[in-house]
């Protein structure tokens, strides 16, 4: 399968594996054994939340070719939420790999040790 990612600022969560013709996307399985070679569906009559409505699902040299939904946040890494190509992930049989959209951790700043004075003000007796 190839899978063409569609960034999309959601907060769902995504997993999916593959085995054969079958997607399953977060415990959903969806068939695909039903699309002939050289024919087309488009993503809204899949009935997924994740497939992009406006882009097709179609099976070219025994391969699917679909886009989905790629969750990312408004601060996660820019090559994710606006790439300059489109990422395409070429999955088998198994758990899909998709890439880590999570924002990068914030910088650690130490402070420096802040030293208290003495109540005198720093004064020291004669």
């Amino acid at each position: 399968m190839k899978i063409k990612l569609w960034a999309d600022l959601v907060d769902w969560p995504l997993e999916a594996s593959i085995e054969g013709d079958v997607l399953t996307i977060n415990g959903e399985e969806i068939d695909f054994s039903g699309i002939p070679e050289g024919y087309r569906l488009p993503g809204s009559a899949v009935g997924n939340k994740f497939f992009v409505e406006t882009e097709y699902v179609e099976r070219k040299d025994n391969a699917l070719y679909f886009t989905l939904r790629l969750p990312v946040d408004w601060n996660s890494p820019e090559e994710y939420r606006n790439p300059v190509e489109p990422i395409v992930i070429d999955a088998r049989s198994g758990p899909v790999k998709f890439p880590d959209t999570s924002p990068p951790a914030p910088p650690v700043i130490e402070l420096p040790e802040i030293q208290e004075e003495p109540e005198n003000g720093g004064f020291e007796p004669a």
